[in-house]
């Protein structure tokens, strides 16, 4: 019957966007919803009530092993998605542009099968090399020392660069609407950019600096409306410095090395001169500084830099969730090792 009912379920959620990784929990909600009527224990019945009222109750650790078992052999590695959320960053190794994957929420083990702590770096720690983070890299190993050097320190320029503007831009304070909205689109532009840079066609040069000057622009004017409760309607990256009210973000020749808007209009169309390799990372670099710096001043609720958060286990999770693992799914998995 479980079967039956999360064929419907899966369905539907698949129809309204819910991600793949969150679906286990809200099908054993709907399925507790609508399929249940009573619950018996022992000679007590009752109706199951609201998630508040049932989460950690023994019967719906049961319910959520055999959905969450369900769902991993239906779906199988898909499930997983990442255990810590990432944005992509851009690094020049050997005047070659690199991906870096760069977590920017890590986790770290608590006291064991209980806790786990959830950490918020606002920087490249003592104890992390950026350079492990390349998507497709260089062969590292194989760089001499000068050329290490220099790979490592751009990697954690970059990565320092991106950590500091999530956490900047994680609880800024929702002044406006429009706060939310462009401080919400700033990262994925950073995030495409640094992708394009690294795929180094010149049509993908191109349209990097389109999102690179989206990036700046809705971090000036996500500024400006927090101060001002309203902003310039134009590209100007200097127009835009300029009518902030109250003390600057930052100095001012930190936007000389971005071209002006109607350049990058016309680039992200396709036209316009080549770019280098070089010329677009340098931009980039120049794109972070501008970012993290007006981040830096937005408004917050509260700073979440470096902060570390201990989460004990969700209730629900079942001491064993193994035991419901589809046979299949179980033997195809000891074929492997």
């Amino acid at each position: 019957m479980l079967d039956d009912w999360l064929q419907v379920i899966d369905r539907n959620l698949a129809l309204d966007g819910t991600a793949l990784t969150t679906r286990p929990l809200d099908a054993a909600c709907q399925f507790v919803r609508f399929a249940i009527k009573q619950i018996r224990i022992g000679d007590v019945e009752s109706k199951p009530g609201k998630f508040l009222d049932y989460f950690a109750s023994e019967w719906f650790k049961f319910i959520f092993a055999r959905t969450s078992a369900w769902y991993r052999g239906r779906y199988g590695e898909a499930l997983d998605g990442n255990s810590e959320r990432e944005v992509a960053g851009c690094v020049l190794i050997l005047d070659t542009p690199f991906v870096l994957q760069i977590p920017v929420v890590t986790h770290r083990p608590g006291k064991p099968g209980d806790t786990m702590w959830i950490h918020f770096p606002k920087e490249v720690e003592g104890d992390e090399d950026a350079l492990t983070w390349l998507k497709k890299g260089p062969n590292v190993a194989s760089l001499n020392r000068a050329e290490g050097m220099k790979a490592r320190r751009l990697a954690n320029e970059v990565a320092g660069a991106i950590r500091a503007i999530y956490t900047s831009l994680a609880t800024i304070e929702r002044t406006s609407d429009r706060v939310g909205e462009f401080g919400g689109a700033i990262l994925p532009h950073l995030d495409r950019a640094a992708v394009q840079i690294a795929r180094a066609r010149p049509e993908d040069l191109k349209h990097a600096h389109w999102d690179m000057q989206m990036a700046c622009e809705l971090s000036l004017k996500l500024v400006a409306e927090q101060r001002a409760g309203s902003f310039e309607v134009t590209h100007d990256l200097y127009h835009l410095y300029d009518r902030i009210p109250g003390p600057p973000p930052f100095k001012r020749p930190f936007l000389s090395n971005i071209p002006n808007w109607q350049k990058m209009a016309e680039w992200r169309y396709g036209g316009g001169q080549h770019i280098s390799i070089a010329d677009g990372f340098s931009r980039y670099r120049s794109t972070l500084k501008i970012v993290a710096a007006a981040a830096r001043v937005a408004k917050r609720e509260l700073y979440i830099g470096g902060a570390s958060i201990e989460l004990k286990k969700p209730p629900f999770l079942h001491d064993n969730s193994e035991l419901f693992v589809p046979r299949k799914l179980t033997e195809r998995n000891q074929r492997d090792m």
